[in-house]
């Protein structure tokens, strides 16, 4: 550019003729517009002009197009419609015309040309012919025809949308478009509609909460909004519509230029929708629970809500049911699936929890029980479970987790502590055995079970999970009417998408222990222990037990003291309770020996001398259990009010069998000089 321009300065100087180095300075100017093509065309076709631009664009040199006509620049289909001479045409009519076509190349190819056509004339006036000029433009040219087709397309939908309402709306809400769908939908004709606002489709009630124009500003500030509402049509019919209304595209400036709205007629779908929802809940809660026990002491609420994203409910559940012994079962898990298979799988499972509980409270074996029959079973379902034994008497939870979120322990403090040390979920063990846990609890302390739709409502556990112990954090002092349906509005006030169920418990030791008789003796006192044996048959309720279920209820007191008088290594020390507070009264024997467990059965043969003992308490209760305790010793429980089985009814004694006090080493010798025949535990086990 520098020896161009010091060129064009030594031919100026070197002419003082102002023309010539006006000539000089426009055609330098014309060989630096290396980006447009401009050459100038006689009256009769002929190039006569070519510059640096038109070389580089259309790719012939000065020498190769001088003298040619300039239709060779031209596609064969426009020299055949003569467009080479209707350019010629306009520019000798002496106006400046645009011709934008395409194009060809010496090498053939072609390009969309941006093409001005302006006529030449010289200093007398006279035609000499026309300049034109031509930039390829073919990149714009072929995204604005991808535009258009874009925009075609685009409104060949709309309009094809028959059965969906779409229409643009201004920023004040008047409606600027209307299409078929949107005419079929509310029955309004583009005339009756087109220039008054949109507020017509809502109902009076919401035009005059001012819907209309929440929405707009709604979809201005966030740039659109989803909505199901009813809406009213031209004849006055209600129906409920789900759409969206969105910004249109902002103008150069950012200036928003207003809406478009899309809307569509969801109503039988919905009461399909809801039809589905209906039956479906209604089977779900037939799996759940009728009513949660009533146990004095323990305060227990439940909530299950469906979740708000499927008609098919899912399989979350919670049980809570009193055994025979006054123990509480508790338990909630979630079955992966949904529908009618999940809620099924549901009810299976809650009932052997329910069968093993009653046979061995012990939570692991509940769910390795559950485990085996849904491989069986259900080999392609797994269900994550939480299982607790509420024991009142000894104030303890015994639990189990199976894949399942931790139970909360809240304290009336405010203190939360977590109840998990999950295993694999159940359906995924594959015999590996779980492991139960025994914690114990103060008076007002509550328990908080729940599923994982409580936390994973927005889709951020972690923050779920922080709701759900801060609002855990909060039941334990609290005084709640409704304890579950506070953690629900606390943690998800607008709802979950997944199903949620919610249990919890309170436990009042105060009032428990209201219906409770204690007592603790050593066993190697015999005066004691005879005294103590009068104080126990004294607080059986005489409406309740009948002289023989008195005798009988001795006799088991009688048997379960001298066991452990006969078997205790050093100290006899034992702790008794007696539970009134169940529909059957419940006697608890707790010593520090070594331990033990039994399971009730009846012996094969009722003559048999081994395991007499064990299996006269079983016989005389409703229901006798051995369970090693936590801290060392036995914990024996036996439910009273029992009646003989009728294989052993017929060989036993009319008269109650009698009561034996136990005999310790210090102690007179009988008079028979024979010791009273109290169980071996050897023989019992």
């Amino acid at each position: 550019m520098k020896n161009a321009t010091e060129t064009l300065t030594a031919r100026v100087s070197s002419n003082n003729d102002p023309l010539a180095a006006d000539q000089v300075l426009y055609r330098f100017l014309v060989d630096s517009l290396t980006e447009y093509a401009v050459f100038a065309v006689s009256p009769t076709g002929v190039v006569i002009s070519w510059n640096a631009g038109a070389e580089k664009t259309f790719g012939y040199s000065q020498t190769e197009i001088l003298g040619r006509l300039f239709d060779i620049i031209f596609t064969a289909e426009d020299v055949l419609a003569g467009a080479p001479q209707n350019e010629l045409a306009s520019a000798l009519s002496g106006k400046e015309t645009q011709h934008d076509r395409w194009h060809v190349c010496k090498n053939g190819t072609r390009f969309w040309g941006t093409n001005t056509v302006e006529p030449l004339h010289n200093a007398a006036g006279e035609l000499l012919g026309f300049t034109k000029l031509v930039r390829d433009t073919t990149q714009s040219h072929l995204a604005l025809e991808e535009l258009s087709d874009s925009e075609q397309q685009l409104r060949l939908l709309i309009e094809s949308a028959s059965d969906t309402a779409i229409f643009a709306i201004g920023l004040d809400g008047t409606v600027k478009s209307w299409n078929a769908g949107a005419e079929k939908v509310f029955g309004y004709s583009q005339t009756e509609v087109i220039g008054g606002n949109f507020s017509l489709l809502f109902s009076a009630d919401d035009v005059s909460a001012g819907v209309p124009a929440a929405e707009l500003g709604a979809a201005a500030i966030h740039g659109y909004v989803n909505e199901e509402r009813w809406l009213v049509r031209k004849d006055g019919s209600r129906f409920l519509a789900s759409g969206k209304l969105s910004q249109l595209k902002r103008d150069a400036a950012g200036d928003l230029r207003g809406f478009v709205k899309i809307a569509h007629d969801i109503t039988e779908h919905d009461a399909a929708y809801q039809h589905e929802r209906k039956w479906s809940t209604t089977f779900q809660r037939a799996v759940l629970p009728l009513k949660l026990p009533q146990v004095t002491g323990l305060k227990c609420d439940a909530v299950y809500e469906p979740g708000l994203g499927d008609a098919q409910v899912g399989g979350d559940w919670y049980d809570a049911v009193r055994l025979l012994d006054g123990r509480v079962l508790v338990t909630i898990g979630d079955v992966a699936g949904r529908g009618l298979e999940a809620a099924v799988v549901v009810g299976v499972v809650r009932q052997i929890m329910r069968g093993i509980a009653q046979l061995h409270a012990d939570p692991a074996l509940v769910l390795d029980a559950a485990d085996r029959a849904l491989a069986v079973e259900y080999p392609d379902v797994y269900v994550t479970a939480w299982v607790g034994i509420l024991d009142l008497v000894t104030r303890t939870i015994t639990y189990s987790c199976a894949g399942h979120p931790p139970t909360l322990l809240a304290g009336a403090d405010g203190s939360v502590r977590e109840l998990g040390n999950p295993t694999l979920p159940i359906g995924l063990r594959e015999g590996l055995r779980g492991v139960s846990n025994t914690v114990s609890w103060s008076d007002g302390d509550t328990l908080l079970l729940y599923t994982d739709g409580l936390t994973e409502a927005n889709r951020d556990v972690l923050a779920g999970t922080a709701r759900v112990f801060e609002a855990a954090r909060q039941l334990g002092p609290a005084a709640w009417q409704n304890p579950a349906e506070e953690i629900k509005r606390i943690v998800i006030p607008n709802g979950s998408s997944d199903d949620v169920a919610i249990m919890v418990l309170r436990v009042d030791f105060a009032a428990f222990e209201q219906h409770v008789d204690r007592w603790h003796l050593d066993a190697l006192d015999a005066a004691a222990a005879t005294a103590l044996r009068k104080k126990f048959t004294a607080s059986l309720p005489r409406g309740s037990f009948s002289p023989t279920d008195i005798a009988n209820a001795e006799l088991v007191f009688g048997e379960l003291i001298g066991n452990v008088v006969r078997h205790a290594h050093g100290t006899c020390h034992v702790d008794i309770a007696v539970d009134h507070n169940g529909p059957r009264t419940v006697l608890h024997v707790l010593d520090s020996g070594v331990g033990f467990r039994y399971v009730s059965r009846l012996a094969p043969d009722p003559y048999c001398e081994t395991g007499r003992g064990l299996f006269l308490i079983a016989s005389m209760s409703a229901d006798f259990e051995v369970d090693q305790r936590p801290d060392g010793g036995s914990h024996a429980r036996a439910v009273l009010q029992g009646r003989f089985p009728r294989r052993f009814r017929e060989v036993t004694p009319v008269h109650s069998l009698p009561v034996t006090a136990p005999w310790h080493a210090g102690a007179d010798t009988p008079p028979n000089g024979k010791l009273p025949a109290a169980p071996a535990i050897a023989s019992l086990r």
